[in-house]
């Protein structure tokens, strides 16, 4: 797969800072690389255990981020979101459940 091809897509959390959306799955920033690359785990690492995670890359050509580098494989269903009235994109409470 070409990943010059996958922008990524930020929206803010309820916090303010970014989260990647990916595949309807988010991702919180965990650590800045080399060369500009971020990584990025799974929104329901710490509660559902799941290991999937992101890295970023600056695009070659224009600006912005690509996806670099999808890894594992979510345990869990998609969170469902809502965009507030000031534009925050939060998380409706779910019941995680892993499936296999």
């Amino acid at each position: 797969m070409d990943f010059d091809a996958v922008p990524a897509f930020y929206v803010p959390s309820r916090t303010g800072k970014s989260l990647l959306v990916h595949d309807n799955y988010t991702y919180y920033l965990k650590n800045l690389q080399a060369h500009g690359r971020k990584q990025w785990y799974c929104s329901s690492r710490d509660m559902a255990g799941c290991r999937a995670d992101v890295i970023t890359a600056p695009a070659r050509s224009g600006s912005g981020d690509v996806l670099f580098l999808v890894r594992g494989r979510h345990i869990h269903a998609p969170p469902s979101y809502y965009f507030t009235p000031d534009g925050k994109y939060v998380r409706k409470k779910d019941v995680y459940h892993r499936y296999r």
